[in-house]
């Protein structure tokens, strides 16, 4: 799963500074081993395993958009949005974005990021 991240890295690392890198977090992926386990997982600690890869499958120290590819039914949005909130207070994510989400999950995540 981890294919297209790993070429980009490879890319744009040379102009690093003269770009701008977007990745996106979320699916259930086994972090270790790179198996789909089906469906969605936005569980803080899934988060923040994903972007430790992330970053360094990308050869980055941080990513500018992260967002979150599908709203995961199982974890409150404002978890979701407190992590991120915490990795871009980290200096490992710029900004925050959220794909397929509805206003009112939006809204809760903008509430707390």
């Amino acid at each position: 799963p981890w294919t297209n991240e790993e070429m980009v890295g490879e890319a744009l690392a040379p102009v690093r500074d003269k770009v701008k890198i977007a990745t996106k977090f979320g699916w259930d992926i086994d972090q270790e081993t790179g198996e789909h386990r089906g469906g969605v997982n936005s569980k803080p600690a899934q988060i923040r395993r994903a972007i430790e890869g992330s970053l360094k499958r990308l050869r980055t120290d941080h990513i500018d958009l992260y967002y979150q590819h599908r709203v995961d039914p199982d974890v409150p949005m404002e978890d979701v949005a407190g992590t991120v909130r915490e990795l871009i207070a980290e200096g490992k994510v710029r900004w925050f974005g959220l794909s397929e989400a509805g206003a009112r999950s939006i809204r809760r995540a903008h509430a707390v990021q």
